[in-house]
């Protein structure tokens, strides 16, 4: 029997938040995180939300217990003893992370490379009102106050987080008059505005986020696009930034100064504890992994490496596709639940497919194996009095995965069958496997020194893949991001060489009719066909519509080792197993 009512007031709280979150009405105890639409990114969100309510759980946490009343029954009360903020230890050097590094050797200039989202603001905001949440902003998270002190040198050098009060909102923040224009006018005003805000972006000034209103009159809501240089965000700060200009306006609006909740764990604290830990012992022993995932030997797509002074964003390939409602909605909510995995695992095992296919028509002799970049969110729970659920910075882990691809049977997979199911199991099963979470490839790779070099000289991803997670937009909200933009965490900057030869972003986006799925595709086009590519992502639709289909069978679902407490188990024994209770 699922309890529909909050029996507990932790369970009251957890629902609570959860409704928030998800932007529903109600949630109740019997629910399921995975069945709501959860994944990782909204797992982050409700362990910081869940901590400023005075409770205490781990993204682990919420991930694996069954439902709302099982997560209340682990979670903990908070306590404030031993628990560090950022207040005091945000300003100062900053080392570069590891993603910093990433972005060093990737090239290109690192002033404009950016992203930006754009959101409702309140009929009533005046220049001077907007003045004043975009600086509590910029006081309240140090990773906004990042500068460049010295120009030369590498990208990663003379990194400092300026002191509050360093910057001022004035020189961040340009408005401009939409008043009497429709949205076919503004629409192409906004994207102007960007680009010109991503021009005034300047590391060596300081300057790494520039804001635009669209002011619309003193009687309608107008908008504001944030543009914010890419070492200092990523897609959960942009949660956290958004709802931090919510609660802004809403003191401002009622004449308080505002005052945002305190950051428990500072970007500056945190990249200081990822440089000592990539000389842990925990580390090293990671190295074996890693050289095993690119070893040599992988499907390649392209027809020549890629080329940093050829190959570069502007000049990229680009193809948009979207997922519709009807098979989003369920292909993140009831295909987890009935097949024991998550979002991540369900999208790679699409990508998994369809590269399968890609390699039954075109390159049939070709390796069973594909080498992919993926990209994590990076906040993982290493530390034990870390919390940066509530940090602005760039967290961004990017790891090598190699997905077997085993026999495809078109037939088969379109129908749902066991082809869909053995894939599944291997990408599940490779990617429960991968140490924490995978933030340890670039410790390894570009913080230490022994291991960097030999990483460095292996196997290369073409591919690159970025679950960005689910943005619940509503036209009507004010701060709340507008659907028509999206969230452009992919954005284009002119002079950036191309990080991989296809890369892959995706997103779920609310539309009228329920999320959908947009993937955005981009290729360099002199190493591989638009052809080839508009293919595989027609194909990856395919397999994940193919992956609802497998769900809806009865003889989905099943567990396999990781899902299970022995894991010593491997998956015949488990087959086996379900085999022989069935015939009772």
């Amino acid at each position: 029997m699922i309890v529909a009512t909050p029996l507990t007031p932790r369970e009251a709280i957890l629902c609570g938040l959860l409704a928030d979150l998800f932007g529903v009405p109600r949630v109740a105890p019997g629910d399921s995180f995975v069945r709501l639409g959860g994944d990782s990114i909204i797992a982050v969100q409700l362990v910081g939300a869940a901590r400023k309510a005075g409770l205490r759980i781990g993204v682990r946490d919420v991930l694996t217990q069954p439902d709302v009343a099982a997560l209340a029954a682990v979670a903990r009360t908070a306590t404030t003893a031993g628990t560090r903020t950022g207040d005091g230890d945000g300003a100062g050097p900053l080392p570069p992370t590891p993603i910093m590094h990433w972005l060093r050797e990737r090239g290109g200039p690192a002033d404009h490379y950016h992203q930006y989202v754009v959101v409702r603001t309140p009929a009533g905001l005046t220049h001077e009102r907007a003045l004043t949440v975009i600086q509590a902003l910029l006081d309240r998270h140090d990773a906004l106050r990042l500068r460049r002190t010295a120009p030369g040198g590498a990208l990663t050098d003379h990194l400092v987080i300026q002191p509050v009060g360093a910057l001022r909102a004035e020189s961040a923040l340009t408005r401009v008059s939409t008043e009497g224009l429709g949205p076919s006018d503004t629409a192409p005003l906004v994207r102007r505005e960007v680009e010109a805000a991503r021009d005034r972006l300047s590391l060596g000034d300081g300057a790494v986020l520039q804001a635009v209103w669209y002011d619309a009159g003193p009687d309608r809501p107008g908008r504001l696009a944030m543009v914010i240089n890419h070492m200092v965000v990523d897609g959960i700060s942009w949660r956290v930034l958004t709802g931090d200009l919510a609660t802004a306006w809403e003191a401002v609006s009622a004449g308080r100064p505002p005052r945002l909740d305190p950051v428990p764990t500072s970007f500056r604290r945190w990249a200081g504890l990822l440089a000592a830990e990539a000389s842990t012992a925990r580390r090293a022993a990671e190295l074996p992994y890693w050289t095993d995932t690119v070893r040599p030997g992988s499907l390649r797509l392209a027809d020549r490496p890629l080329d940093p002074g050829q190959d570069l964003e502007e000049r990229a390939g680009h193809h948009a596709v979207t997922l519709p409602a009807g098979i989003t909605g369920p292909l993140l909510t009831e295909v987890p639940e009935r097949l024991n995995a998550d979002v991540n695992e369900i999208l790679l095992t699409g990508l998994a497919l369809a590269l399968a296919e890609h390699r039954h028509h075109h390159a049939p002799g070709g390796a069973s194996g594909v080498l992919v970049d993926l990209e994590g969110h990076g906040r993982e729970e290493l530390f034990e009095d870390a919390d940066v659920s509530r940090t602005v910075g760039w967290f961004t882990s990017i790891f090598p995965v190699r997905l077997e691809l085993g026999r495809f049977d078109a037939r088969d997979v379109r129908a749902g069958g066991p082809t869909v199911g053995a894939a599944l199991e291997r990408v599940k099963e490779h990617l429960r496997g991968i140490p924490d979470k995978g933030i340890g490839y670039g410790l390894l790779r570009h913080l230490h020194p022994a291991a960097g070099p030999e990483l460095a000289g292996a196997a290369t991803a073409e591919i690159g893949f970025n679950y960005l997670g689910r943005f619940t937009g509503d036209r009507e909200r004010d701060w709340h991001i507008l659907p028509e933009y999206g969230a452009r965490l992919d954005s284009v900057t002119p002079g950036m060489p191309m990080a991989h030869v296809v890369e892959i972003g995706a997103i779920t986006l609310d539309s009228p009719d329920g999320p959908v799925l947009r993937a955005d595709w981009t290729w360099a086009t002199g190493a591989v066909g638009e052809a080839a590519v508009h293919g595989l992502a027609e194909s990856w639709f395919r397999m994940l519509t193919a992956l609802l289909t497998r769900a809806r069978r009865p003889d989905a679902g099943g567990p396999t080792p990781s899902d299970v407490a022995l894991s010593s188990i491997g998956q015949d024994e488990i087959d086996d197993l379900e085999a022989a209770l069935e015939a009772f």
